[in-house]
């Protein structure tokens, strides 16, 4: 029998994951979210985003926040605001398998795709994707990288000629080195300054969302 050495930092790796993970208690019939229309239809903000299940206290997980008594996964709410604040479309990036709704079992699948490089299929089809000059993509940091659904996305899409504008959530560790991977995926595109924070800010982040997108020219005029 096999015998395998866990190392620190990958144990570390997987608490980074434990602190910003988003896992919902799917079922295996989960509807697939449309676009949500805004009112600049030029503009799309694709984020993923798995909230644990029900019954996990929102005031300490990583990947839920309560704002103003409304429940959000947390990378979620940073994609509402960011769309709100710019009349943009929205969708979320989901997976034609759902992820279990249990966390150990999210995180062991998480670990399994990184580690083999598994590209999940997934379910949400954009089909305007072409009409888009700008797009926002949101994602947690799982196992110090974006989640594997995150590069299925970019598998399928061009993004050539696009400006690429990334925001994310993390539980201390940053990008982890995903602005540069995401760069590197897509070299025709236009990449643009983005926002990471942590997940212990996300609640309050409207304010500093709504700064960041002013600095590089995103805000919608009112």
């Amino acid at each position: 029998m096999k015998r395998y050495f866990i190392p620190f930092a990958l144990l570390c790796a997987s608490l980074a994951f434990a602190s910003c993970s988003d896992s919902e208690d799917n079922e295996i019939n989960t509807p697939i979210e449309e676009v949500v229309p805004g009112t600049n239809h030029r503009v799309l903000v694709a984020y993923f985003s798995e909230p644990l299940p029900d019954g996990v206290d929102a005031n300490t997980s990583a990947s839920r926040v309560i704002v103003n008594g409304d429940l959000y996964g947390s990378v979620e709410y940073m994609a509402i605001v960011i769309s709100d604040a710019t009349g943009a479309d929205r969708v979320r990036i989901q997976t034609a398998t759902p992820y279990p709704g249990n966390f150990d079992d999210l995180a062991s699948q998480a670990d399994n795709e990184r580690q083999n490089g598994i590209h999940p299929a997934l379910a949400t089809e954009i089909e305007n994707f072409d009409d888009y000059d700008v797009i926002f993509v949101g994602y947690p940091i799982w196992w110090y990288q974006m989640p594997m659904a995150m590069y299925s996305f970019f598998d399928a899409y061009d993004f050539a000629g696009k400006t690429l504008i990334p925001f994310s959530c993390h539980g201390g560790s940053g990008w982890s080195g995903t602005v540069d991977d995401i760069a590197g995926m897509e070299p025709r595109a236009t990449m643009v300054d983005g926002y990471s924070i942590s997940r212990n800010s996300v609640a309050g982040s409207e304010n500093g969302i709504r700064e960041w997108l002013q600095r590089i020219g995103m805000l919608e005029q009112q």
